[in-house]
């Protein structure tokens, strides 16, 4: 248990936030302790079994403390688990299960909304450029992108991508939220939406954090995501770099568009970035989470 949440402290972004100078000349110290804490873990969670993952793809359900972990970044000491897997993750068998069956939107149109600010100013590069990469994209920046917005234009698009700040209440779970337009979204409003999209992408910071309560149960944004109908989301554990995490949503969704393999997808934007940003605060933060999907070309 210590080990994990030596993990998330490792990547807190407090230790990013001092600019530049101060990451770059800490980089290796900041990068070596990182590496430790996924060392251990892959030791402790994966090394047992390692001998029995033949598949490609990796799918995992994890329990308590364990949801707030990125498998995909655990390293052998040589290579991160994502370098021979692909890997997403459900928050519980029966909803992995449920999400198979979905189908998800067949519309062919796609929703892009960004929030930027003085904060992340990179989030106006990244919706222009992803919005280039959808099909039938329709772009709403600032004040236009609203939750009125989302509840008539995300109805009625299969892919959905919002850029924006996301703020998890600890003390509150219920109204953790993301950022739009004219205020917060938070998951009561999400409980009375239709987003039967193929894939929600909340790029934002701690959008894929939640509340484990009794039972293992999660109160959190994809909770609220799978009621409004989702099939599959793109959510974040951490923090997020705002440059980095432009940089990633552009390759994830050049991979997807090509292949329509979303797991294949992340996988590959993690290595892509990783060749500028080797700590994987700045490549693994987002998560993969529901239905896999089909191994086609998105038009």
């Amino acid at each position: 248990m210590s080990s994990i949440f030596c993990t998330c402290s490792a990547f807190n972004s407090q230790n990013f936030a001092w600019g530049g100078a101060y990451a770059h000349r800490f980089a290796q110290p900041l990068l070596s302790a990182t590496l430790g804490h996924l060392e251990a873990l892959y030791a402790e969670l994966i090394a047992p079994i390692r001998e029995q993952l033949h598949a490609k793809r990796l799918i995992f359900v994890p329990h308590g403390a364990l949801h707030f972990l990125p498998f995909h970044a655990l390293r052998d000491g040589h290579s991160y688990l994502c370098d021979s897997h692909t890997v997403s993750y459900a928050p519980s068998a029966t909803v992995f299960a449920l999400c198979q069956e979905k189908t998800g939107s067949e519309m062919p149109n796609s929703l892009v909304m960004g929030i930027p600010d003085e904060r992340a100013p990179h989030i106006l590069n990244e919706v222009q450029s992803v919005a280039t990469l959808l099909p039938h994209p329709e772009l709403f920046l600032g004040a236009q992108a609203t939750s009125d917005i989302l509840r008539k234009r995300g109805s009625a698009s299969s892919l959905l991508h919002i850029a924006t700040h996301g703020s998890y209440r600890q003390d509150n779970p219920m109204f953790s939220g993301i950022r739009l337009g004219d205020g917060y979204l938070n998951l009561y409003d999400l409980y009375q939406i239709r987003l039967p999209a193929k894939l929600v992408t909340l790029s934002g910071c701690a959008t894929g954090m939640n509340f484990v309560s009794a039972g293992d149960e999660l109160l959190g944004l994809q909770r609220g995501l799978f009621c409004a109908g989702a099939t599959s989301l793109l959510l974040s554990l951490w923090d997020v770099h705002d440059e980095s995490t432009s940089a990633l949503m552009r390759e994830f969704y050049k991979h997807y568009i090509q292949t329509g393999d979303m797991p294949g997808a992340v996988q590959s934007a993690m290595k892509e970035l990783r060749q500028q940003h080797p700590h994987p605060y700045f490549w693994a933060p987002f998560v993969l989470i529901g239905k896999l999907s089909e191994n086609k070309a998105v038009s």
